[in-house]
């Protein structure tokens, strides 16, 4: 049972990237400039910021202590940009497309940003970035990020 889930849970990251990328479009749940966060269930004392490859799926993780949460969405640009290099500096942990049961990967954000980078390249799509020169540059600055915390 434990490898099905597992092998879902990637199936799913899978369709989230190709989704974000088909659509430009990243969705999260905010109330009052709060965006939906969930503890980690994989590391201690880390935080995750959950974001939705669709208004449906982050919909229907909006009850119980989100119930006054309503879907919002971000372009593909300002989540690479702010949110996933935001996210990373801060040691911030990524929920893509998590289920109504609050389950799903914990990801690094430049991890993600650089298998939305892969995708744009495998669909011969590119992004104009405002914080970076280039997709290239970006992808360049991603890189050496997470060749630097191998080190």
């Amino acid at each position: 049972m434990e490898e099905n889930t597992t092998g879902n849970m990637e199936a799913n990251y899978r369709k989230f990237i190709q989704q974000v990328v088909d659509t430009n479009a990243v969705w999260g749940l905010t109330h009052d400039e709060t965006w939906a966060t969930s503890s980690s269930a994989e590391f201690e004392d880390a935080e995750v910021i959950l974001f939705w490859s669709d208004a449906a799926g982050a919909q229907a993780c909006a009850e119980d202590d989100w119930k006054d949460y309503k879907p919002e969405s971000i372009s593909l640009v300002e989540f690479l940009e702010n949110w996933c290099v935001g996210m990373y500096g801060d040691q911030l942990l990524l929920g893509p497309d998590w289920d109504a049961s609050l389950s799903g990967r914990e990801m690094e954000p430049l991890i993600v940003a650089l298998d939305v980078i892969n995708e744009l390249k495998h669909k011969g799509k590119s992004l104009e970035f405002s914080q970076y020169d280039s997709q290239e540059e970006f992808e360049e600055q991603v890189i050496e990020a997470l060749e630097g915390d191998e080190e």
